[in-house]
């Protein structure tokens, strides 16, 4: 299958995305030989929670820098596919891009590199927030001046409560089902595809390699996701 079915066929479109799909806009995989932690592997210690709060610089040195990049690079075709035909995004990425193009209500599993939170008192808001409240280079909580670190989920914590719920709900709701930019293949993204085939969706892996997309896949669609979404989309 080398096309994905007409959009009119179905009623509820749900995307998972993962580094892939923000290629286009600059942004680099982690894994692999040209993955950042190949590259660098330093930054390594910028996603694991063991270093907090040693780490706080280097996290917003890789992850505020990312999101940066992102913003300044502005979505790609995918992103801003996916927003035309109003599919619900659930989104590995932290980069802020599916936001940008328009998925307002994306489900961000691994939390967002846009936003900070207080390494003390509850708040969590927007980078640029704490930014704006900092008398240093280092942002800082505008409600009690604690420093504040990227709201991204590092190795060693949990994922956000509320966000993988709303995930799995997604899942199990939608009719078509695509995987874009990811293996699909880690936990906890590699529960939500059967999730979905289970529920009765047609579940679809657009990858630019030819390969076995695993067992909870009906299709792979072999092809440039930018190409890919962006024609489908029309």
């Amino acid at each position: 299958m080398e096309q994905l079915p007409p959009r009119a066929d179905f009623d509820n479109v749900v995307a998972l995305t993962g580094a892939g799909i923000s290629v286009a806009a600059g942004l680099g995989t982690f894994r692999g030989p040209d993955g950042l932690w190949t590259i660098a592997p330093d930054v390594e210690r910028a996603m694991h929670a063991e270093y907090v709060p040693g780490n706080i610089d280097l996290m917003w040195q890789v992850w505020g820098g990312m999101h940066e990049q992102a913003q300044e690079a502005g979505p790609t075709p995918a992103h801003r596919a996916l927003a035309v035909v109003q599919a619900q995004v659930i989104t590995q990425n932290v980069d802020g891009l599916h936001h940008t193009a328009g998925s307002h209500d994306t489900i961000e599993i691994h939390g967002s590199a846009g936003r900070a939170r207080c390494l003390l008192c509850p708040w969590n808001g927007p980078a640029v927030e704490a930014a704006r409240a900092s008398g240093d280079p280092r942002p800082r909580c505008p409600r009690c001046g604690e420093l504040v670190r990227p709201s991204v989920v590092l190795f060693g914590e949990s994922l956000d409560e509320a966000a993988l719920a709303a995930a799995q709900h997604a899942a199990v709701s939608a009719d078509l089902f695509l995987a874009v930019g990811t293996s699909g293949r880690v936990a906890p993204a590699s529960w939500l595809a059967p999730m979905a085939r289970a529920a009765g969706a047609t579940v679809i892996n657009i990858d630019p390699v030819p390969g076995d997309p695993g067992p909870a896949f009906h299709h792979q669609v072999t092809g440039d996701a930018q190409q890919v979404l962006a024609e489908w989309a029309g």
